[in-house]
């Protein structure tokens, strides 16, 4: 996915550094970056308040969160799967929690949130087919009067 992610943004032109680090621990000074990705890792760190707070730490103040995350469902059923098959995806899910509320997790965080939706994925079971796409901001301090 890298090597992916490399080539489109040659593609595009504009200039990125891509970091690849634990979300936990970012090697990088406080307020470094314009912009944090989060696809599909927000679903499976240990702790997303952690990681969150790691991500904001590097944000810029006014810095963008774009994230595309496995999410809980709205719908009750497949929400009780989720919370049944959280267990085995440990093993087999790559540490996947599929049944998190992370957009509450994000707003707890401290972010603002600009933007977001649900889509389904197709081909994927239903118990990882949910996914929260947006983006939200690290709020600027406020200004002196």
């Amino acid at each position: 996915m890298r090597a992916r992610l490399e080539a489109k943004v040659a593609e595009s032109g504009r200039e990125a550094t891509l970091v690849s680090d634990c979300a936990e621990h970012i090697r990088a000074e406080d307020a470094a970056f314009d912009t944090a990705v989060c696809t599909l890792v927000l679903c499976t760190v240990p702790d997303p308040s952690v990681a969150l707070a790691e991500i904001s730490r590097v944000l810029k103040p006014g810095g963008r969160l774009l994230f595309v995350e496995h999410v809980r469902s709205e719908r009750p059923g497949i929400a009780r799967l989720q919370d049944l098959v959280r267990p085995l995806y440990k093993v087999v899910g790559r540490g996947c929690n599929p049944n998190r509320d992370t957009l509450a997790s994000i707003r707890e965080a401290g972010f603002e949130v600009e933007a977001h939706r649900r889509e389904i994925a197709p081909k994927t079971p239903p118990t990882e087919n949910e996914l929260l796409v947006g983006s939200a901001r690290r709020p600027s301090p406020p200004t002196a009067a």
